[in-house]
């Protein structure tokens, strides 16, 4: 459940009772925030002119209904619960043979088999806890993250192993700042509102937890007293998030290391062993994202400070087996989690089940989700339209009079070089060497996610100071049996999943208008990606490389500037205050899916306007729980999704003209006041 919450709250896309005119706008000139249930009430009126997502979708917003034991409700959703719906089915399909269908099988029978877990109890966790516990000096500390064998690897630093910024054709070790409880450093110095939530939800699991394990409430209570303390330490030195939507934040991070380098930086704290424990060799050289944090952990990973990394080590070996260990611990951690966010009902057990396949099994889930479901015709259907919009994407570079023709040359270059990824690889992932005991073979779960994470290491750290095969997908961050699209802008592709091919979303039966309001649009985001204000830093060739004239994306910086101010304007949630710069570059990319699917439109004889926009208002309508709001409005870089209709689409002409709308209407900007990049 709780690597379950974690990805459902972060997924690309507390009652607030907004004061309403009659028309069913905010009195401040901006929308309601219909996203959040209960904000839309039948007595809530609205005219296609002010609000436009409302009206189209406030029918289905007032039948809407949250699942039990999910946070919300919409297209994006019910195209993901028909995916799992077909996934499971092949979870549970026992007919189904080779090596792929036993290890999602197995793996399947361990989560579910209630019995025998409930026999293991919490026992398969209590050697990894106890070995923490013993931890009492600085070289017992490193004896155990050294170790191998330990289940819980968790470091005060994030490894990880992809293509280089600078050279895209080669695999190098990354080394990034840890992930935090509170998520974002600035929580550790002014909690806010999400902040909250995060820091009483890890509390709460940590006291049941220990409590499961053996110790008292007041130890308890000390052990994750003591976690915080340093990850506020770790904190102090780590950039906040709101640092990451910086212009220049992709060039902060060009900093490289030889190891003997890498180890001057940290001085007394054991990078370099640290690093060896977890991948299985030292390449030529890393990138750091932060050298500053680097630098300042010898003054943190002290022997002074070896109680609260300790106990720290206990809360994160803690919390990574919530979804493993017996029926309890199960119930209670949903119970705290569904409390703590205001979550009604259980998830269904199956939901949970497939959750924790297919992320430690995604390549041989992917494998019978292909081999069961994808066709060469759905393939070829979404390249034609991918061609299509990539054929116009070029008349709106020509078009746009602040470019200069170097600059435009070099983005039609880069636009021409794009990859196409469609729905699936040519070749599928192989896991045929993963092997891990099932129950039959007297196994357990925190056993299989050790073995099946030892498996990709390995397999990851083969990689490293290795060259990166552009043309082949990358079947640890492609994982095609997903609701997703998204633009790779260190190989310069787009890439379509084919998960996302169902439901409201795209389907064979929908029309011109329906396919083009829906997919097309988003394909038509994605490929907007290669030129927002983080992919216009990487040239064609996917790497790091300023390629713009100088006078040139000073003008780009500035529209991009004015967006954000635009978008800082807006309040979804009373005294949570919205960021633009966060949402910035999914804004430009959702303006530049609408203008070229606009440009295609132009060229159909009697292309149906009224139903492609509505289709598109019907593609991102959604209920969500306040509280999941909350963290969108924190951590996710798109606009909420009634933002995604009204903000983006009060940017055309043809919206504009269709609906006859006027200086007054809440869905009226005046064209100088209109902050499409593109």
């Amino acid at each position: 459940m709780m690597r379950k919450l974690i990805a459902l709250l972060f997924a690309a896309v507390l009652a607030v009772t907004p004061a309403l005119a009659e028309s069913g706008r905010v009195l401040d000139g901006r929308w309601l925030c219909s996203d959040i249930q209960g904000n839309v009430t039948w007595d809530t009126t609205v005219e296609l002119r002010d609000n436009f997502g409302l009206y189209v979708n406030r029918d289905w917003i007032l039948d809407a209904i949250i699942p039990s034991g999910e946070i919300s409700a919409g297209t994006v959703e019910d195209s993901a619960r028909l995916l799992r719906e077909r996934k499971i089915d092949l979870m549970k399909d026992e007919s189904l043979t080779g090596h792929d269908a036993e290890l999602v099988h197995k793996l399947y029978k361990l989560f579910t088999d209630w019995d025998y877990r409930n026999a293991l109890g919490v026992a398969p966790a209590m050697p990894f806890i106890e070995a923490i516990q013993a931890i009492d000096s600085i070289e017992a500390l490193n004896a155990y993250l050294f170790n191998r064998n330990n289940y819980i690897r968790s470091f005060p630093l994030t490894v990880s192993i992809g293509a280089d910024y600078l050279e895209p054709d080669i695999c190098i070790t990354h080394i990034s700042t840890p992930s935090l409880m509170l998520k974002d450093s600035a929580e550790y110095i002014e909690l806010t509102q999400a902040g909250s939530l995060y820091y009483e939800m890890n509390q709460r699991m940590g006291l049941f937890m220990f409590e499961r394990f053996g110790m008292s409430g007041e130890e308890a209570e000390r052990v994750i007293e003591n976690a915080f303390a340093f990850e506020a330490m770790m904190a102090e030195h780590i950039k906040p998030m709101s640092t990451h939507y910086e212009s220049d934040y992709f060039f902060s991070l060009l900093n490289y290391y030889t190891p003997d380098e890498l180890q001057e930086l940290a001085g007394s704290f054991p990078i370099l062993d640290m690093i060896q424990s977890y991948v299985y060799k030292l390449g030529r050289r890393f990138q750091v994202t932060e050298p500053e944090y680097i630098a300042a952990l010898a003054d943190i990973y002290t022997e002074e400070n070896v109680p609260v990394i300790r106990d720290w080590l206990l809360l994160m070996a803690a919390e990574s087996m919530t979804d493993s260990l017996d029926r309890e611990t199960s119930a209670q951690i949903t119970a705290i989690i569904n409390d703590v966010f205001g979550i009604d009902g259980e998830a269904n057990e199956d939901d949970d089940a497939l959750f924790m396949v297919k992320e430690l099994l995604s390549v041989p889930m992917d494998n019978l989700y292909i081999q069961t479901y994808c066709t060469e015709k759905q393939r070829q259907d979404i390249v034609e339209i991918i061609d299509e919009v990539l054929d116009n994407y070029h008349a709106i570079l020509e078009e746009t009079d602040w470019l200069s023709e170097e600059t435009r040359a070099r983005a039609v270059e880069k636009l021409d070089a794009i990859r196409v990824n469609a729905v699936y690889p040519d070749e599928l992932g192989d896991w045929s060497e993963l092997e891990f005991a099932g129950c039959e073979d007297g196994g357990s779960m925190l056993a299989a996610i050790a073995a099946i994470d030892d498996y990709v290491l390995r397999f990851m750290s083969e990689r490293i100071d290795t060259a990166v095969d552009k043309d082949k997908w990358d079947q640890f961050a492609m994982e095609t049996s997903q609701v997703n699209a998204f633009y790779n802008p260190q190989n310069n592709s787009i890439n379509i999943m084919a998960g996302i091919l169902c439901g409201d979303i795209y389907s064979e039966d929908m029309s011109r208008e329906q396919i083009m309001g829906g997919i097309g649009t988003i394909i038509g985001h994605e490929i907007s990606h290669a030129f927002d204000t983080s992919g216009a830093q990487f040239d064609k060739n996917g790497a790091l490389n300023n390629w713009w004239t100088e006078a040139d994306y000073a003008a780009f910086t500035e529209r991009a500037k004015k967006l954000a101010a635009w978008y800082d304007g807006f309040i979804p949630v009373e005294g949570i205050t919205y960021s633009g710069q966060q949402v910035q570059t999914e804004a430009i990319a959702d303006m530049g899916g609408m203008k070229v699917m606009l440009a295609i439109a132009a060229s159909q004889e009697g292309f149906d306007y009224d139903a492609f926009f509505r289709q598109f208002a019907k593609t991102w309508r959604c209920q969500k729980l306040r509280s999941s709001v909350i963290a969108d409005i924190a951590e996710d870089t798109h606009p909420l999704r009634y933002l995604r209709v009204n903000a983006t689409l009060a940017q055309f002409d043809e919206f504009v003209n269709l609906y006859d709308i006027q200086p007054g209407d809440g869905m009226y900007i005046a064209p100088e006041d209109r902050v499409a990049v593109w």
